[in-house]
């Protein structure tokens, strides 16, 4: 079994309890309440911008050039593909590109975006890929899960899985799974323990996020 099956595979209960959340759903039947799609988004956005940071730093940190060009590619796809997703899509919900800039990020997405940033800058590459996937995989995988459902009338909504379900991002996320798998080759008990730590972290990170989108989560002051 490939080391990414494995990752995925102890995560299961993780994974289909981001699958099975409220707001997941909600897109992909599109009965999802706006307001909290609105919030979404503009959260979603901030995050962006310091998952590109991250970005940047694994493509510093790639042990060949190969490695440095995916996650440059990576990077590229997310600043120009999927930012500009939620500007086009704030800007139809009549939220500017200068609002979505002035956004502060609220706890769960601070809270997120600050764990990766601390992997990446503490750890080695390979803490960096596992990470990394659950943010990618997870939504190339919920895309592609919602759109084999059927795709929604609200027009938004399904802009959002057809773009998540795109070849684009599969054959991105695919690329960095095949780079994980290769590089773990021969890893101890220990180092890989650790790799499935941080992999089940991002994903309960994940579930926090629509947690937060879901309850449009604020400071308390």
């Amino acid at each position: 079994m490939k080391f990414t099956d494995t990752l995925r595979k102890k995560a299961d209960a993780i994974w289909e309890a981001n699958f099975d959340h409220p707001f997941v759903q909600g897109i992909g039947d599109g009965s999802l309440d706006e307001e909290k799609f609105k919030f979404y988004l503009a959260q979603d956005y901030v995050y962006l911008k310091d998952f590109c940071r991250f970005l940047a730093i694994a493509a510093a940190k790639g042990h060949d050039l190969d490695a440095m060009g995916r996650f440059s590619d990576l990077l590229g796809l997310t600043l120009k593909v999927e930012m500009d997703l939620h500007r086009f899509i704030c800007r139809d919900f009549g939220i500017s590109s200068e609002e979505l800039e002035q956004t502060e990020p609220a706890p769960y997405c601070l809270g997120y975006s600050s764990y990766l940033l601390r992997i990446a800058y503490e750890g080695d590459f390979l803490d960096l890929l596992a990470a990394f996937l659950p943010c990618e995989w997870g939504y190339v995988e919920i895309g592609t899960r919602l759109k084999a459902k059927g795709l929604p009338e609200h027009p938004h909504y399904a802009k959002w899985i057809e773009t998540y379900a795109s070849p684009e991002f599969r054959e991105l996320t695919e690329s960095i799974q095949d780079l994980l798998n290769e590089l773990t080759r021969g890893s101890s008990k220990e180092k890989l323990d650790r790799l499935q730590e941080i992999f089940n972290f991002s994903s309960r990170w994940e579930r926090l996020f629509w947690d937060m989108a879901w309850n449009r989560q604020t400071w308390i002051a």
